[in-house]
């Protein structure tokens, strides 16, 4: 399926990042609000960019501010009218394949990264897939868990990790639940360093 660019209607893609970042963040729970300068780092997006974009979305009464120490916080606007539609909009159309691509991008110590089609939809259907993630080798739980909160706006993401060692012992018994994940629909090979798509014949 072509993928959908919204940032082609809206006429600005950091307009497009501000309001998936605070529609998401809503429903998910939180609307305390971000700092400008914030939403400038995480987005990556020019701070004059982000303060026009902010402006705009707040005159058009999507996004409303206060104060808290001098500087102004943007939260949604609870009752922006079209509030449901935008929320179902980017709902559906969030795909967090890129930024899961380039988190492991730089992660070549892994021997083995499979991620399942699946996950592009985590945030608005809950799949019975075995995994949404595999990893062979070793990573920092705690920057891997800060990462997927983030990327799947609280979201549970369902991953496993083991050893090189522990994987070939499975392996060799042709271990069920191995088997199963290796051979699971949708799944996306982003590193294979052990050639075991290669191997099993797997397409």
């Amino acid at each position: 399926m072509k993928t959908f660019d919204i940032s082609k209607i809206l006429w600005s893609k950091c307009r497009t990042k501000l309001l998936e970042k605070f529609f998401l963040e809503y429903e998910s729970g939180n609307n305390k609000g971000f700092h400008m300068r914030g939403l400038s780092r995480e987005l990556w997006e020019q701070i004059n960019s982000v303060k026009r974009e902010l402006d705009n979305l707040t005159e058009l009464w999507i996004l409303k501010h206060k104060m808290d120490l001098k500087k102004k916080i943007f939260f949604l606007n609870e009752r922006f009218i079209l509030i449901d539609e935008f929320m179902g909009v980017f709902l559906k159309i969030y795909n967090p394949m890129n930024k899961l691509k380039d988190y492991f991008k730089d992660k070549t110590e892994l021997e083995l990264v499979i991620i399942n089609e699946s996950i592009k939809y985590k945030l608005i259907k809950s799949w019975k897939n075995i995994l949404d993630i595999f990893l062979i080798w070793e990573i920092d739980k705690d920057d891997f868990n800060g990462f997927l909160a983030w990327v799947f706006y609280g979201r549970k993401v369902k991953y496993a990790i083991i050893s090189t060692e522990d994987f070939y012992s499975r392996l060799e018994f042709w271990d069920k639940l191995i088997k199963n994940i290796l051979t699971e629909h949708g799944n996306i090979f982003l590193h294979d360093n052990l050639k075991i798509k290669q191997k099993l014949g797997i397409k």
